[in-house]
């Protein structure tokens, strides 16, 4: 019998004994579940049949309480071992499938036998409750599989570093409970696994890589000693795969002390989000937070005022390329993302505490209760010698006042009297009961209706001025809109604030630009995070962010210096991983010097690691060689593809509209015959996009899906999927159809790293097509086939 053959049925009678152990586990879960699923119900059901209501007096309702708390609390611990048993049943599953990817041979120094390490992405113990059949792939041992070849080896525990001899290094290709292929290997993660997995066909969702984790990825996920996090990646390096690995890893090692809620990423954009959705489940673990700035924008400014979203943003500079408003709006937005401007924004803070703060008045229909002179007043005159916060809550208290004796003074106004005649028997019955509660109502008593009358009449002047109650308690008697708008309407104001005295660039063109969108209360995507920080500022951050204790942001690239530092105040105990790749920094507000600078002036050198992922294993190595040539050759120079071939990527000049829609509606149609799940179709814009979808569906058939992903989108579906170029950002697919890369379209200097950017979305297949003339950064020589 050969070597290899041996191997393999060793390997096998292993795997069959592991998935015993599994099937046994899984059939006593799911008849826990079934169990607790009846018991549920049954509760459920007979809820009130088994509690004793009574309520004639004190005792019984006692013993009423008694007993409805005695049958929650019943109920409740029914429901959370359902939650246990159904999270087991599908960690088993999912086990099932694929126990586990990797063996390890390792002997401890001082000891003879090598132990055989089994790795998987859940821990499997056997059913003595002391084998351990899988070791969790994020286990202190099994950083042995991804740091060390075959030799003398070490991983470090909580209690010190373990050193010894790692003999064997074996990998496994599970599917569906089978084993696929074996591999002995000595490099720390074998290209023949590699190959395999990277070859297979694009999912809607990301996928777990932890069975293709490198060595440079490993150290990235475990890193546990530093603050901040940088990783700087080549597109397809694996950047958001490692930040999602490190989140179930932190998740695992700091299991007592550390939950999803504590954790947040910043993705993208929403279809970004659904597409990474999978892969912590997947592993056994909860998702963490997960939102847009977009999202944080909307949840804080949303309600109050019409604001621009970074897409939009994008769609106006495009419409307005080369015109003076679009040029002065590009500059605007570069200069708000400043750390220049972060920094007179800062100063301007400061001086609030002394003097600036633009409060609202208290008003009700033609009155005014309190005037926003008379809260400065407050604010800063009586006030003004205690710190910032305190004043606001004591003027909180001053105002609630003031309301209190306006109600009062309005209690004979026949506008409260009409109110309250209107009163409905609930409003009557909720009064009575008030008044009992107080010790009113007696049989002797003689002025209870009119106690009532009074009752009434006061509650219906205080649901007229329930807005106000709530704005002043939200801190809205001030007006952050005004008091940011203020360092456009006063140049001595800006100049003292900003840390160089001098005003930016362009300062006249933001003024004007000021006055008409605050003036109608709509914020520019540029303006919003000043506005949020100058807000969140004087209202207070929201004390829910000062518990995240990991923050994630991908595509990092494309957040201001200004958006970073305003994250690092509003998550002031969270320890930071930013991910990113300046080659495809496509946003206005991007920093232009390159660089992470933004990021990394935020923590100290000391408590920062920044590290860089060169080689580029998504796209094929046809595919990496084209887009680097995009590049400038010295942004290129750093981008090394993994050895994955595929054919060549194709250049096509269309005559008109007509021929370039035929030609991808063709190609489309023979990818998906072809076995490729998703066809990304990517044109520049959105209204590229409308005007691609209309006639890509009039020239496909009926029974082909086809998707127009908007800004909206939380999902990727199968098929062909129409998206403008933003929106693929972290996306890939299987095969991507360049929608007119045509000088006009990609022509300026700041296209190129959008180009590269949609170019780099491709798995296997990638075909560029230009109307008219191509763009001067596609390289030569990939010309497709003319019919």
């Amino acid at each position: 019998m050969s070597k290899e053959r041996s191997i393999r049925e060793e390997e096998e009678r292993r795997l069959s004994e592991a998935l015993g152990v599994i099937e046994r586990r899984l059939l006593k879960e799911l008849s826990v579940l079934g169990e607790r699923r009846g018991d549920v119900v049954g509760i459920r059901q007979e809820f009130w049949d088994d509690v004793t209501v009574n309520f004639s007096d004190a005792t019984e309702l006692g013993e009423t309480w008694s007993s409805i708390v005695q049958q929650a609390e019943l109920l409740a611990e029914r429901e959370r071992s359902h939650k246990v048993a159904s999270t087991a049943a599908s960690r088993l599953a999912l086990q099932r499938d694929n126990p586990y990817f990797a063996r390890i041979d390792f002997a401890e120094a001082g000891e003879g036998q090598a132990d055989r390490i089994y790795i998987g992405r859940s821990t499997l113990v056997g059913d003595d409750g002391e084998t351990f059949y899988v070791y969790d792939w994020r286990a202190p041992v099994s950083s042995l599989f991804y740091d060390h070849e075959p030799g003398p080896a070490s991983y470090e525990t909580p209690s010190g570093t373990i050193e010894g001899d790692l003999t064997l290094k074996r990998q496994f290709v599970i599917r569906g409970g089978v084993l696929k292929h074996v591999f002995d290997t000595e490099e720390t993660i074998g290209d023949d696994i590699l190959q395999a997995v990277l070859s297979e066909r694009s999912d809607t969702s990301m996928k777990s890589i932890v069975a293709t984790i490198q060595k440079e990825q490993n150290r990235i996920i475990r890193d546990e000693k530093h603050k901040l996090l940088v990783v700087q990646g080549a597109a397809g390096s694996g950047k958001t795969s490692a930040a999602l690995q490190r989140i179930a890893y932190l998740l695992y090692r700091y299991r007592d002390t550390l939950t999803s809620e504590q954790i947040v990423l910043f993705s993208p954009n929403p279809v970004f989000k659904g597409y990474v959705s999978r892969v912590l489940p997947d592993l056994g673990e909860a998702n963490m937070r997960q939102m847009t700035f977009r999202e944080l924008i909307e949840s804080r400014l949303g309600r109050r005022y019409e604001v621009e979203d970074l897409f939009s943003q994008t769609e106006a500079l495009a419409a307005a390329e080369g015109t003076p408003d679009g040029e002065a709006r590009e500059r605007a937005a570069r200069y708000k993302g400043s750390e220049h401007f972060f920094e007179t924004v800062n100063r301007y803070l400061k001086r609030l505490e002394r003097e600036g703060v633009r409060f609202r008045p208290l008003r009700f229909r033609k009155d005014t209760i309190v005037s926003a002179e008379e809260t400065a007043e407050r604010f800063y005159g009586v006030l003004g010698g205690e710190n910032f916060g305190d004043r606001l809550v004591k003027t909180r208290r001053w105002l609630n006042e003031r309301l209190d004796a306006w109600v009062e003074s309005q209690l004979k106004e026949p506008w409260v009297e009409e109110a309250a005649e209107l009163s409905d028997q609930e409003d009557i019955q909720r009064a009575y009961v008030e008044l009992r509660r107080e010790g009113g109502y007696r049989e002797e008593s003689f002025d209870d209706e009119d106690r009532i009358s009074g009752l009434l009449l006061k509650r219906a002047a205080e649901n007229a001025i329930a807005p106000l109650r709530k704005a002043v308690k939200g801190f809205r008697f001030m007006d952050p809109l005004a008091t940011y708008g203020e360092l456009f309407r006063s140049r001595t104001l800006f100049t003292a604030c900003a840390p160089d005295g001098r005003l930016p660039l362009g300062y006249e063109w933001m003024a004007q630009r000021a006055e008409e969108t605050l003036g109608r209360k709509t914020i520019d995507h540029e303006d919003a995070t000043p506005l949020l920080y100058v807000m969140e500022a004087l209202e207070g951050f929201r004390k829910v962010d000062g518990e995240v204790r990991h923050l994630f942001v991908d595509e990092a690239q494309d957040y201001s210096p200004f958006q970073a530092a305003f994250l690092r105040k509003r998550f002031p105990r969270a320890r930071l991983t930013v991910l990113g790749d300046f080659n495809q920094a496509i946003y206005a507000q991007a920093e232009e010097s390159g660089g992470f600078g933004g990021w990394t002036r935020l923590v100290p050198p000391e408590e920062t690691e920044v590290w860089r992922l060169s080689t580029s294993y998504r796209s094929t190595e046809p595919i990496v060689r084209f887009s680097k040539r995009i590049l400038k050759p010295e942004d290129a120079a750093g981008i090394a593809p993994f050895h994955r071939d595929g054919e060549p990527p194709r250049v096509a000049e269309c005559g008109d509209g007509a021929e370039l829609a035929d030609r991808i509606a063709k190609d489309a149609a023979e990818l998906l015959e072809a076995g490729y799940a998703t066809i990304g179709i990517i044109a520049k814009t959105a209204r590229e996009c409308g005007n691609a979808s209309a006639v890509i569906k009039e020239r496909l058939a009926d029974d082909v899906p086809v998707t127009l992903v908007t800004g909206g989108s939380a999902n990727l579906p199968k098929g062909v999927s129409i998206l403008p170029s933003y929106l693929s950002k972290g996306i890939e697919f299987d095969a991507v159809l360049v929608w007119d890369a045509s000088g006009s379209r990609y022509g300026r200097e700041q296209d190129r790293k959008l180009l590269y950017t949609v170019c780099t979305r491709a798995l296997h297949v990638l075909r560029v097509y230009s109307l008219g003339v191509r763009s001067p950064f596609l390289p030569s020589g990939y010309e497709g086939d003319e019919e």
